[in-house]
């Protein structure tokens, strides 16, 4: 595996003499200092490159889904029902 530098300076606590440390662009720390960075963005590169990637599945959407929408012009393009205007009476300024 290659070495790992971190990209961004962190700030740590040493788990053995509790002493704040900080660790620099650059740097490749010691495996067990390593450890305590857990931001991602920290480093140059991900952490196992061996390790299997994440599957993205491409595809239409499920229409019965949580959150998908129907058509909603779709008794105007297939013939059916027609939609109703909206009124078009002006209201009186008077209440």
């Amino acid at each position: 595996m290659p070495e790992r530098r971190l990209i961004a300076a962190v700030y740590v606590k040493d788990p053995t003499s509790h002493e704040d440390l900080i660790l620099l662009p650059g740097e490749s720390p010691a495996p067990e200092i390593a450890a305590l960075v857990t931001h991602p963005d920290a480093w140059d590169t991900p952490p196992c490159e061996d390790a299997e990637p994440e599957q993205v599945v491409v595809g239409e959407p499920d229409p019965t889904a949580a959150g998908a929408r129907p058509d909603r012009r779709q008794g105007e393009t297939d013939g059916g029902g027609m939609k109703k205007s909206p009124s078009r009476r002006a209201r009186s300024s008077s209440a």
